[in-house]
């Protein structure tokens, strides 16, 4: 959609934004980790087994988007349709990030 450009007259460094995204994503996750009582015998081994089956669950999901936006991009109409399907991702997105800022600063 090339918002970043029109805007704002500059287009991001793609793997930078990745990185900073999955860092506060894996910060997130870290946070939410420590709220449990777990066991520190095998600690280790069980945060890295955790970790490797997320990472697996992700490439299983992103290889099913992947197929899906393939067979996408070859019907007609693709663009049109591409850009509605960002603006409404982008916007839950945006009002489920509001909806988890609320219930974190106003303690719901």
């Amino acid at each position: 959609m090339d918002g970043f450009r029109r805007f704002f007259g500059v287009q991001p460094n793609p793997r930078a934004a990745v990185l900073v995204f999955g860092l506060f994503h894996g910060f997130g996750l870290a946070t939410k980790l420590q709220d449990f009582s777990l066991s520190p015998n095998g600690l280790v081994a069980n945060i890295v087994s955790f970790n490797v089956g997320v990472e697996i669950g992700q490439v299983l999901a992103l290889m099913f988007v992947l197929i899906a936006l393939v067979g996408w991009r070859r019907r007609g109409g693709f663009l049109r349709h591409a850009f509605v399907t960002n603006g409404v991702l982008m916007a839950c997105g945006f009002l489920l990030a509001g909806y988890q800022l609320s219930g974190y600063f106003l303690g719901a």
